[in-house]
């Protein structure tokens, strides 16, 4: 991986329910125009879709602003736009959806032909730190890498936060079920849940994804 992931996105996608197979299809089609290196500023670019939900979401990362911008103002976002009132309930939350990475664990799937780069599944965690422990959350995800990088099945794991609030948040993707349930066992895991009443708001938003396409730089 030739840059180091800075800021991103994290956009869900709310579909109608008659529309819910059409999103999945959108998405199929935005991995399309992500391949061939047609936004090199993008480093990584996923559509997933939240486990037991009619919710799919695009998690993208970019090393600087002018990647985040060039994708906004690319082909994606432009068909998303126009595509919206057609098959979401709600619009995009794009603004929204901007977000500060703060540390980061990407490695080689080894899958660089398959759509989904050998990845099955991912979690998508949302962290609701209290106001006095914002710095806590941050200096909690940062010193999280060590023990992520010795997780062997979790190739992709990227702790944010979305600036100017309290949110923070973990993202990872896993090629097996089985990677996913060693990594909710591991001791990131057992760390965070040991310090959920000291550090949150509310337990941690835990939603499991499944994997519909991926873009690596």
């Amino acid at each position: 991986m030739s840059a180091e992931p800075k800021i991103g996105l994290l956009v869900p996608l709310h579909a109608k329910p008659e529309q819910v197979g059409a999103v999945a299809d959108f998405l199929n089609v935005g991995y399309s125009l992500m391949t061939g290196n047609q936004e090199p500023e993008t480093l990584q670019w996923f559509a997933v879709k939240y486990q037991d939900q009619p919710v799919y979401a695009i998690f993208d990362t970019f090393a600087a602003e002018s990647g985040r911008k060039a994708h906004i103002d690319g082909k994606v976002a432009d068909a998303l736009r126009a595509n919206a009132s057609t098959l979401l309930a709600q619009g995009p939350d794009i603004a929204g959806g901007h977000i500060d990475i703060l540390a980061s664990k990407v490695k080689p799937t080894g899958s660089e032909s398959d759509v989904k780069k050998g990845l099955t599944c991912g979690l998508r965690v949302l962290l609701k730190a209290k106001p006095s422990k914002v710095d806590d959350v941050r200096a909690f995800l940062k010193s999280a890498v060590p023990l992520v990088e010795a997780e062997q099945e979790t190739p992709l794991w990227y702790a944010i936060e979305f600036p100017g609030t309290n949110v923070f948040g973990i993202i990872d993707f896993f090629a097996t079920s089985d990677g996913l349930d060693l990594h909710l066992n591991g001791e990131v895991a057992k760390a965070l849940f040991s310090k959920v009443d000291e550090l949150l708001e509310a337990p941690p938003d835990v939603v499991k994804t499944e994997v519909l396409g991926v873009t690596l730089q």
